[in-house]
């Protein structure tokens, strides 16, 4: 009875708490100023912002053009630039320099697109500075990664605002384990004991610059060039249980040799209607990649040697040209306009051969559609509307369409038109509670890789180039509820419906063919779970632990079977959990992480497969922030020993018949790791 009477106790004092743990505006911003976040010693603003309860970067990396709102990060109120990710600009900015965060409702702003909670980062210039980091890992049976590196040095001269940053981003990945082989009978015909190794280089420079010239004129530039060395390997035993099974070895082995180049620019400036604070913004962003790969895969006879081999290899270049123009102006404080129009140019190009062992020669084969040209031009304009309604409601509502170009070097060019826009709506039921709608009309990003016809020479599958390919369309509503209890408690509840038109999956083609295609219609759904409770208020200073959980649902109907199941490779659940102590009168710290994803299956033409952990991913670590001036964190990852486990169903044609699985589980060992950050 005591321990119900304390747990009601302390659950109606959360609820009636509405102080927010930063500092709350009238209008119910939260303001978190470096003092709050002096007990996590942060480097950069990434490391201040994902200690911000409750909040979650939203990044905008993968949508379709650059289109509106963007990331829900935003750098003294403007939005970054292009299609630079968020959490690196954010790892970018020296901590010194960050004067305060804001945490503000997106819908209240004048920028078309935002909605839910955004992140405002207020900087200043402190003179030159920089910021470093070395992350090394030790992995059982791999080389130790020792060159991932970090280092940014930034700084201010008159009316430029400039840093540069180096970087390395490497991995030395792998796993091990037994794979069985059973007949439609469940009789075990042939095991294989398979080790598979991962390696990756990503060394990269960038530079951004802040222009401001004069008063409300600013300009943003950002370079960025990297490169991807790639190499894997997978080597496989098979021991023949039957007659049915083979005694051999495989290996298979894949590289790619790449690097890639972007530029995002833009300068927003008054332009026209003064007296109604009317600006242009100009905005710009060129990516361009080059990536040759390869793939190899060989079989070993112990008596024979090698009986065959098979080699795919393609080289691909692809670019994306995007020219922005927003024009706004606000005629009174309850609402503000923007007109956008935006212009794009996409394209992927791709040459690719195939070679297989013939009497010990390599010899070239014939690849129809694996050769070939896709390009997109594609237009918009968006007219965007925000209104301040009254004290408790803000709405933003932006209508627009889109007319593209899909070609491709067969002589083949078709033109699309689609709706497009969403509405927003913020009510705030008091300072501490607020729930936010939306309803969104998205047209999807095709990848034009699906256009054009690939080889898997490890498992001998085949995918067509589908030259029919429409962008997927999703017609999105959901509602989240933000929940503030004071103290850095925080709740929020989303629940979503996307209903989707032309899904994106894959198809049989002609008799035997597999591609990506488009289905008419799916549905997915979901309710998502977030929660930050700190310790303070029950005696456990300098705690914090952070709850999230996902469930989901969706269907689809099967274009072979005809039966309604999930999206392909779908999250069913997903679940998180991070625990941090900072000792209080100490430079020490502690914590743990664990979450656990779940995912549908993928069907294709003649297989099933589906691919997940069989426990939860952990990892905890020990902090000190002062060691001679550096933070210092000691890490072990896997804690649980967690394996990736995969399964595949083997079929014959359009999946009639079952002619085997195959089953297997990969042990990740323990992974150690070291994170050592310091600043000049």
């Amino acid at each position: 009875m005591y321990l119900k009477r304390t747990l009601l106790g302390g659950l109606v004092t959360l609820t009636l708490s509405t102080t927010a743990y930063g500092q709350e505006t009238s209008d119910g911003t939260q303001v978190f100023e470096p003092a709050y976040f002096e007990q996590f010693v942060p480097r950069t603003a990434i490391d201040m912002v994902s200690r911000i309860p409750g909040f979650q970067i939203r990044s905008s990396g993968g949508r379709r053009g650059l289109g509106q709102g963007g990331a829900n990060v935003l750098i003294n109120g403007d939005r970054i630039s292009g299609k630079t990710n968020a959490g690196d600009q954010l790892s970018r900015i020296n901590a010194a320099n960050v004067v305060r965060i804001e945490i503000v409702d997106g819908t209240s702003l004048d920028i078309p697109g935002l909605s839910g909670q955004v992140a405002n980062v207020i900087t200043k210039s402190t003179g030159v500075s920089g910021t470093w980091e070395w992350r090394p890992e030790w992995r059982n049976r791999l080389p130790a990664n020792l060159y991932d590196l970090k280092a940014t040095v930034s700084g201010e001269s008159g009316d430029l605002a400039w840093s540069f940053t180096a970087q390395n981003n490497p991995f030395r990945n792998g796993n091990r384990g037994l794979e069985t082989l059973t007949d439609a009978n469940g009789v075990l015909f042939e095991t294989r004991n398979e080790d598979a190794q991962f390696f990756r280089d990503n060394p990269g420079v960038a530079a951004d610059l802040t222009w401001k010239p004069k008063q409300d004129h600013v300009g943003n530039l950002n370079l960025k060039y990297n490169q991807v060395n790639f190499n894997g390997r997978e080597q496989s035993r098979s021991t023949a249980v039957t007659a049915a099974g083979t005694t051999g070895e495989t290996l298979f082995s894949n590289a790619e040799d790449e690097w890639n180049a972007s530029v995002d620019v833009d300068y927003e400036f008054p332009f026209l209607m003064s007296e109604k604070n009317g600006k242009l913004k100009l905005i710009g962003h060129y990516r361009f990649e080059h990536s040759p790969t390869i793939s190899r895969f060989d079989v070993f006879d112990p008596v024979l040697g090698r009986t065959s081999g098979s080699r795919f290899s393609r080289a691909a270049d692809e670019a994306e040209i995007i020219g922005r123009a927003e024009y706004s102006w606000k005629p009174n404080d309850k609402g503000d306009w923007q007109i956008g129009v935006e212009g794009v140019f996409n394209y992927l190009d791709i040459a690719s051969s195939l070679v297989v062992l013939d009497n010990g020669v390599f010899v070239n084969v014939p690849l129809t559609g694996a050769t070939s040209r896709v390009e997109e031009k594609r237009g918009e304009a968006t007219l965007t509307h925000s209104r301040k309604l009254s004290s408790k409601w803000d709405v933003q509502a932006s209508f627009g369409a889109e007319y593209s170009e899909l070609s491709q070097d067969i002589g083949l060019t078709r033109n699309f038109f689609r709706p497009k826009g969403f509405i927003s709506a913020t009510y705030k039921l008091n300072d501490s509670t607020s729930i936010v709608t939306r309803i969104e009309r998205e047209v999807g990003q095709l990848s034009f890789f699906d256009f054009i016809s690939s080889v898997d020479v490890q498992d001998e599958l085949d995918t067509l180039g589908n030259t029919s390919l429409v962008p997927q369309q999703d017609l999105f509503a959901g509602v989240t509820l933000n929940k503030d209890f004071g103290n850095g408690n925080t709740l929020k509840i989303r629940a979503f419906h996307t209903f989707i038109s032309d899904r994106v999956e894959r198809i049989p083609i002609g008799v035997d063919g597999d591609a990506v295609g488009n289905i008419d219609s799916a549905n997915r759904y979901g309710i998502t779970f977030n929660t930050t409770l700190k310790g303070d208020k029950w005696g456990f200073k300098g705690t914090q632990l952070d709850l999230s959980f996902l469930l989901r649902r969706s269907s689809i109907i099967d274009p072979i079977g005809g039966f309604n199941r999930r999206l392909n490779g779908d999250t069913k659940s997903n679940w998180s959990v991070e625990f941090r102590h900072d000792i209080p009168n100490t430079s020490w710290a502690w914590g743990f992480f664990a979450d656990q994803n779940i995912r549908a299956p993928n069907f294709r033409l003649t297989t099933t497969e589906q691919f997940n952990l069989d426990r939860p991913w952990s990892s905890a670590y020990i902090e000190h922030k002062d060691v001679f001036g550096l933070k210092v964190r000691a890490q072990i990852g896997n804690l649980f020993d967690a394996s990736g486990d995969f399964r595949r169903e083997v079929f014959d044609n359009r999946r009639v018949n079952l002619l085997r699985i195959e089953d297997r589980s990969r042990s990740f060992d323990l992974i150690y790791n070291m994170r050592v950050s310091g600043t000049f």
